[in-house]
């Protein structure tokens, strides 16, 4: 796979691909006026990188989501427990800011939906 990246905006997050790694990071907030359509290459993205043996890495620095992001991140973590279930090494790491509850509010309503391994780190 080849490496992906996007430019973050006032309204999308920046998200980074590195192959080498497997690992997908996204940062930032997340209120792009069509979510969907801004996450729709990083499903298809993630649905290649988990149909390889490699273990995955999903790492999240999220401030803010907005409803249809939150669906749209909820969709990414369908992929990633079915892949979990399917026996794939997942591993999804949450960072949060410890003065932002709303985020570590979000992360753990995630956790508590998911079987797959899921961090929840203050930074």
């Amino acid at each position: 796979m080849e490496e992906f990246y996007i430019e973050p905006t006032k309204s999308s997050p920046e998200v980074e691909f590195k192959p080498e790694e497997n690992e997908l990071i996204i940062k930032g907030e997340s209120y792009p006026e069509n979510s969907f359509a801004f996450y729709q290459p990083i499903f298809d993205l993630i649905e290649t990188a988990v149909s390889k043996p490699d273990e995955f890495k999903f790492i999240v620095e999220v401030n803010y989501l907005n409803t249809s992001s939150t669906k749209s991140f909820m969709n990414i973590l369908d992929i990633l427990e079915k892949a979990y279930k399917n026996g794939n090494n997942l591993v999804v790491i949450w960072y949060y800011d410890e003065d932002n509850e709303h985020s570590y509010e979000l992360a753990s309503d995630f956790k508590e939906y998911l079987e797959l391994p899921f961090d929840i780190v203050a930074k």
